[in-house]
This record gives C-alpha cells, sequence and structure tokens, in this order.
C-alpha cells in the first residue's frame, strides 16, 4: 500500500519517515499558530501553504542527481505538513461552529469527506497519470486549496469571543 509514495520519494522508508516528523510538526505546530494569529488566518496560512507545494510539484527539477531527491518529492513531504494541519485546523473549527446537539453529524461528516478524499487521491495521481500531464491534476488540487483559501474568509473567527 504505497498510495503513490513510491513513485515520489527515492526511499519509501525515508519518506514515511519524514511525512510522519511532518504530520507531528503540523498537530503540534498548530496550536500555538491558532492561538496567536487566529483560526481564519491560520486554516488560509495552511490553504495557501499547500497550494503553494501542489504548484512547487510540477516542474521536473532534479535536486540531488546521485539520491534521487527532486523538487516533487521535496514539495510533496512540505505539503503533508500544510495538508494535515489544514485537517486539524477544520476538526477544530467544526468541533467550536457545530451546536452540541449536530456536534456528532458534524464530526461523522467531516471524516467521511476526508475518507473519500484519501482513496481519490492515490485514483487521480496513479490512474490519471498515464493519461494527463502531471500539471493538470496538481494545478487542480491548488485551485481546490485556492477555493478553500478563499471559504476561510467567509466563515466565523471563534478565536476570544463567545459562540
Amino acid at each position: 500500500f504505497q498510495f503513490g509514495w513510491g513513485s515520489i520519494i527515492p526511499d519509501m522508508y525515508i519518506g514515511y519517515l519524514m511525512a510522519v516528523v511532518g504530520e507531528l510538526i503540523a498537530y503540534f505546530g498548530l496550536t500555538p499558530l491558532v492561538a496567536w494569529i487566529g483560526r481564519r488566518r491560520t486554516m488560509m496560512l495552511m490553504y495557501g501553504g499547500a497550494a503553494c507545494c501542489y504548484l512547487l510539484a510540477i516542474p521536473n527539477v532534479n535536486l540531488d542527481a546521485a539520491s534521487g531527491w527532486t523538487l516533487e518529492s521535496v514539495s510533496c513531504l512540505v505539503g503533508v505538513v500544510f495538508v494535515s494541519a489544514a485537517f486539524s485546523g477544520i476538526y477544530l473549527w467544526s468541533a467550536e461552529l457545530a451546536p452540541t446537539s449536530h456536534r456528532g453529524f458534524v464530526f461523522g461528516a467531516n471524516s467521511s469527506a476526508a475518507r473519500v478524499g484519501s482513496f481519490l487521491g492515490p485514483f487521480i495521481f496513479l490512474n490519471l497519470a498515464q493519461k494527463l500531464p502531471k500539471a493538470a491534476p496538481l494545478g487542480g488540487l491548488a485551485g481546490l486549496m485556492v477555493l478553500c483559501c478563499v471559504s476561510c474568509f467567509l466563515l466565523v473567527e471563534t478565536g476570544y469571543k463567545d459562540i
């Protein structure tokens, strides 16, 4: 179950280890960032960072020819931090915005949407990669991240306020 990491990262085990470290950075770094600049700005920063990582993954640039690391592999590992932090931020935000009577349904809907995205991502990149250029799915995901960034601007800032 590589989910496409084997084609992006030269050493799959090092890639998974770095992705786990990135997830830890995202989860432990999100809380102080939310307390410092607020939920709305944090989420816009996370979605904007993910969009930049998707766009950086498009060109074919070899960073180290001997080891096989490319700009795509490094930007994907950095993108893990932004995407994981965005998921955690949305989870936090939905807990604050949803009334107690609806909170279980909202968490279930969030987890279901995340699960659909987790199996559509490898499908898009592994099956459509032979038919489309690499820029099409990555550009599409970057466009979705920009759309999420703009939609975060429309949500309520819940920090330091009674809801």
